[in-house]
């Protein structure tokens, strides 16, 4: 069974190996959350440019629909990855990165699904 991965976070870290390790703690945590094995990868080359790193964040595309259905079982307002990026962007902050996680894109992937499914 092929898997379909999509790029979801972009990164700019200027801490690579701290900020690497808190996002590796943190996504295997969703790993954990939905019992799913290798969900996420790094590209596998990072980009470095004025002291920051830059690179992208992988998810199967199954892997993001389990873990917003559910986190929207034990949180209603959870309905998209726009609240998985939150969690993440929370996660960091705790950790007191400077790290900045954005959508690959401008808008979120699974919005108009979930926006329809959820109505």
């Amino acid at each position: 069974m092929i898997m379909t991965w999509v790029p979801i976070f972009y990164v700019s870290s200027q801490d690579f190996d701290g900020d690497i390790k808190s996002l590796k703690t943190v996504f295997s945590q969703f790993e954990k959350q939905i019992h799913q094995k290798d969900g996420y990868r790094f590209s596998p080359e990072a980009e470095f440019a004025m002291g920051w790193w830059f690179y992208t964040v992988y998810f199967k595309i199954g892997f993001i629909k389990e873990l917003v259905e559910y986190n929207h079982t034990r949180d209603p307002k959870i309905k998209d990855e726009k609240a998985i990026l939150k969690i993440v962007q929370n996660y960091l902050k705790m950790q007191k990165s400077k790290a900045r996680i954005k959508f690959d894109r401008d808008k979120p992937t699974l919005g108009g699904y979930w926006h329809w499914l959820l109505r």
